[in-house]
């Protein structure tokens, strides 16, 4: 055997970055025991080196796991990594979404928050990923909160926060989205309640309902809300259209102006020729002429081709013949002046076909005039009847009824004068003339004489050239005959008779010496009676 010590092997050395997480005493001056020799050698025991450089362990991090703990929203890559500064900003970010997203309103937020919110977690998922990677190279810095395990499992579990959290915004959104427009229809519906069918006063009202349907429906086209706008329009529509034809010519007129938002226009415009032809019909039936005629002639003017204007001169020519009707049966006043005013009405419109039903109305108005001014003769309304036959002769001088109209007007007017006088409604057919009459003027002015009894008419006598006017209680001397005295001669049946005066068309009575108007009273009664007439001195 040999006396000298076995050799005693050297050991590998360790990697260098080995030292950072295995750390040694000083070289020197070191204190603690010193390995004892063994029995055999009274050597320091020592271990065999190993044959080969064991591997390092496997990465505490890896770069996916803290990737998808990032997208989670609330920086769980950072915090197992423990990079507390990069935990804060990412929280941040996500506290700045919270609060431009918090509290949920009936608009939901910009587009570009989400985009750019999605973006901020992809970077942070990227950063962390990165970080990973870096103290992969760095063992001693691979201390995480969570096991590699454990934070795979939360990483996948995590990733469907933000989509969650998403999905649960935007359906509490919506949600509150439909609180806010069911209570601004709701709104609208009772402003529309509050007012009733008055739309010319409330035409504003209407217009805020209409204007807060039509944009819930155009704005939020997917919500319950909308679905409820088709029935509030139809509503508010039938409200706005009262049961008076004009006044719901005033809506329809209203809401089919070009301008109009939304569906009304069209519908209202689709009932506009109707509903002109219904208001002008009702002002027709009503007689009120200076809204109907206007109207159907916008009816006609502007919606030639519709139903109603086709149908409006029949529909006017049936009203026509209903009032004829009613005027050959009573014959009164009221009917007679309706249908003087229907003649001025239809005979006023440019359409040829309407304006030709009002010669039918023409040919039987001056025998209701007539029969009009009869009974206000005598019900002793002498100034009425007056006036109706001064219609009936200026507006129809052709009419077979003007010759008795002309004598029932001289009676009126006598009667006018002195009611009492006992005027009586002149004779249809007078008696034979048997009694001339000779009228003088002995006048510078010509001279009209009325007369009325078992004949009514009128002596027209041309100014007397050479005559003057006379003072007060003088008179001409009136001898029945004269060559150069105008004169005018008449045969009048015989009997008493009430004259008067006419001038200008008015029938005023004599003057007497006091300068008081009276009706005289003569008896016709001898062939060959004369009468002087003349002026005094104004």
């Amino acid at each position: 055997m040999s006396s000298e010590p076995a050799p005693t092997a050297t050991p590998p050395a360790e990697p260098a970055d080995a030292a950072v997480d295995t750390p040694v005493g000083p070289l020197l001056g070191t204190t603690g025991e010193t390995p004892e020799a063994t029995e055999e050698t009274g050597a320091p025991e020592t271990s065999e080196a190993p044959d080969e450089v064991p591997a390092d362990p496997p990465p505490s991090a890896r770069p996916l796991t803290a990737a998808l703990l990032n997208l989670s929203g609330f920086g769980l890559g950072y915090l197992h990594l423990r990079a507390w500064v990069r935990l804060v900003v990412a929280l941040a970010a996500t506290a700045g979404l919270a609060w431009v997203a918090l509290p949920i309103g009936r608009e939901p937020i910009d587009l570009w928050w989400a985009v750019g919110y999605l973006g901020a977690l992809a970077l942070f998922a990227l950063d962390a990923a990165l970080l990973t990677r870096r103290r992969a190279r760095r063992p001693a810095r691979r201390r995480t909160v969570w096991s590699p395990r454990a934070a795979g499992r939360a990483a996948w579990a995590t990733l469907a926060v933000v989509p969650l959290l998403g999905a649960a915004y935007v359906v509490t959104q919506h949600e509150v989205l439909e609180q806010h427009l069911a209570y601004d229809l709701d709104e609208a519906e009772e402003s529309l309640k509050s007012i009733g069918t008055s739309f010319g006063t409330f035409t504003n009202t209407y217009d805020d309902a209409y204007a807060t349907y039509v944009q819930t429906a155009a704005d939020h086209p997917d919500t319950r809300a909308a679905d409820r706008v088709p029935e509030l329009i139809d509503g508010l529509y039938a409200q706005a259209k009262d049961e008076d034809e004009c006044k719901t010519l005033i809506a329809v007129r209203h809401f089919a102006k070009p301008k109009t938002p939304g569906p009304l226009q069209l519908v209202a415009e689709d009932e506009l020729p109707g509903a002109l032809h219904d208001c002008g019909m009702r002002s027709t039936e009503d007689g009120d002429f200076n809204n109907a005629r206007p109207t159907l002639e916008e009816l006609l003017a502007n919606h030639p081709a519709s139903e109603p204007a086709a149908a409006l001169p029949e529909d006017l020519a049936t009203w026509r013949d209903r009032l004829l009707k009613k005027l050959a049966a009573k014959g009164g006043c009221t009917d007679t002046e309706d249908a003087r005013d229907s003649v001025h009405f239809l005979g006023g419109f440019d359409s040829g076909k309407v304006s030709a039903l009002a010669d039918e109305v023409r040919k039987q108005v001056p025998a209701g005039m007539l029969k009009c001014a009869e009974r206000q003769f005598q019900n002793q309304q002498y100034l009425a009847a007056l006036e109706n036959l001064d219609g009936l002769l200026n507006s129809y001088p052709r009419a077979k009824e003007t010759g008795y109209a002309e004598r029932l007007q001289i009676a009126a007017g006598i009667a006018n004068v002195d009611p009492k006088a006992g005027v009586k409604l002149p004779a249809r057919t007078e008696p034979e003339a048997t009694i001339t009459l000779t009228v003088y003027n002995y006048s510078p002015d010509d001279f009209e004489m009325v007369y009325t009894g078992p004949a009514t008419g009128v002596v027209t006598i041309d100014p007397c050239d050479d005559c003057t006017y006379y003072a007060e209680g003088d008179a001409p001397e009136c001898t029945g005959y004269s060559l150069t005295v105008p004169s005018t001669k008449v045969t009048v049946p015989a009997g008493s008779y009430l004259t008067a005066v006419r001038r200008d068309g008015v029938v005023t009575g004599w003057m007497d010496d006091g300068g008081q108007e009276s009706v005289e009273k003569a008896d016709f009664s001898i062939d060959g009676t004369w009468y002087c007439t003349w002026i005094y001195k104004p």
